[in-house]
């Protein structure tokens, strides 16, 4: 006759079924099956094994160890672990340093050039999976570097939300002593978009590579926005060029648009936003951003939103279809002012609220 597997009761059947269904470490729910089958429905291990999806010796030496010891036989930390390393953690941590010096610096590392690294410490060829796996331990991951400027000053960049709030006090101080309008705290930009196609990565079914069309037609057109991040407010318009002229067009419209405000705008270095034929209204006045610091204004996030919703893997037949784009999307971002905010409200602009 068969041997007739059984646990011993050293806890109740509810206290048995209560552990395996809510103990928070899947190895300990798993043991606590295996007693649960021998204690409630005891019969043969290979039944028991064949049922809670382990091996024969597995339920073997489940059983004979709570049999003995209770409890403590379950909820004892499986071995685990690395068994077959060629280097400690902390050797990897070391190997991996001045590859951590290179990504900081948004330099190419590819695990390649890791794997020869490895291979050159543990003296013989190992399998990619090796480093993914090295790699995955320390919590590195595969990310596009954020772009900067070669000529961006990090420490005026510094400087300059440093004395954010200080630079729109004085703005706020050179205006009639008698306009007394609410203040609209803003950030202004210009871009350029046109019939040359961008391709971006997008989701597609296994087996399936998609297709993107792409052409380069140079043909351009220019959006001017402005937006107040806090009050999630944005105007902009579609003009043929950047320069002066369109510049002046563009601040007159905001400040019709805004009559009923006071505007502290934030701008970058174009040279139209310092020519000496720009006019400024009389209820606008602009801050200078560092040169060479798009990543400090606001308005890019719009034009990163633009780009990727509604210019990416496409062609445009003509620069109206361009222009009839724009339009469509500028109005619906003008609509969405939880949206504005949320892209926008930078930390400076937090800091003069």
């Amino acid at each position: 006759m068969a041997r007739i597997t059984r646990a011993a009761p050293h806890v109740s059947v509810e206290e048995v079924r209560e552990r395996m269904s809510n103990d928070p470490r899947s190895l300990y729910r798993k043991r606590w099956f295996i007693i649960y089958n021998a204690l409630v429905d005891p019969r043969e291990a290979k039944d028991i094994a064949k049922h809670t999806g382990v091996s024969v010796a597995t339920v073997h030496k489940m059983i004979s160890s709570y049999n003995r010891l209770g409890v403590a036989a379950v909820e004892t930390p499986g071995k685990g672990g690395r068994r077959n390393e060629y280097m400690t953690v902390e050797e990897e941590r070391e190997l991996l340093t001045p590859f951590f010096e290179r990504a900081k610096k948004g330099e190419l590392t590819t695990a390649a050039h890791i794997k020869q690294a490895f291979e050159k410490r543990v003296g013989h060829e190992v399998d990619e999976t090796t480093i993914y796996r090295l790699l995955e331990r320390h919590q590195w991951r595969k990310v596009v570097p954020r772009p900067f400027h070669p000529k961006a000053d990090k420490e005026e960049q510094r400087l300059f939300l440093q004395n954010f709030a200080t630079l729109v006090e004085e703005a706020i101080e050179s205006r009639d002593p008698e306009d007394d309008r609410p203040i609209l705290k803003m950030a202004q930009d210009e871009a350029c978009f046109g019939r040359i196609s961008t391709t971006r990565r997008s989701w597609a079914p296994k087996h399936i590579r998609p297709l993107s069309p792409k052409q380069v037609v140079r043909e351009y057109t220019y959006v001017y926005a402005v937006v107040a991040p806090q009050e999630g407010k944005m105007v902009s318009l579609i003009l043929p060029c950047a320069d002066t002229s369109m510049m002046n067009i563009f601040l007159q419209h905001v400040s019709h648009t805004f009559s009923k405000y006071f505007l502290v705008i934030q701008v970058d270095q174009a040279g139209w936003h310092s020519a000496k034929d720009l006019i400024i209204p009389e209820n606008i006045r602009l801050i200078p951003q560092p040169a060479y610091s798009p990543e400090l204004n606001p308005v890019e996030h719009i034009w990163e939103e633009l780009r990727e919703k509604a210019f990416s893997n496409r062609v445009f037949v003509s620069l109206d279809a361009v222009i009839d784009t724009l339009c469509d999307q500028l109005r619906q971002l003008e609509d969405n002012s939880k949206l504005l905010h949320s892209m926008t409200y930078f930390p400076h602009f937090r800091m003069v609220s």
